[in-house]
């Protein structure tokens, strides 16, 4: 468990230092045509942390579908069965 949340940190600490550098030496975003600013590396750090939210609660729903899969194929093992 402290691998998983020191892997977070360090990737939220690497997002933050890419981002300064890209505000700092004044990197161009062609999205919006002007220069990278500070508001734009914090919507993408906390769009990627929002992101990785979502995945992790979509695990209890992924693990419902494969039980509900594993039903299935027993029911129809059941039905294929000859008597």
């Amino acid at each position: 468990m402290a691998f998983f949340f020191s892997s977070v940190f360090g990737l939220y600490s690497y997002s933050f230092y890419v981002g300064s550098i890209w505000v700092e030496k004044k990197f161009y975003n062609p999205t919006f045509g002007r220069d990278y600013s500070t508001g734009d590396i914090l919507s993408c750090f906390f769009g990627v942390m929002f992101g990785g939210i979502s995945l992790g609660l979509a695990a209890p729903n992924i693990k419902a579908v494969t039980e509900g899969r594993v039903a299935g194929k027993l029911a129809f093992e059941i039905i294929d069965r000859k008597p």
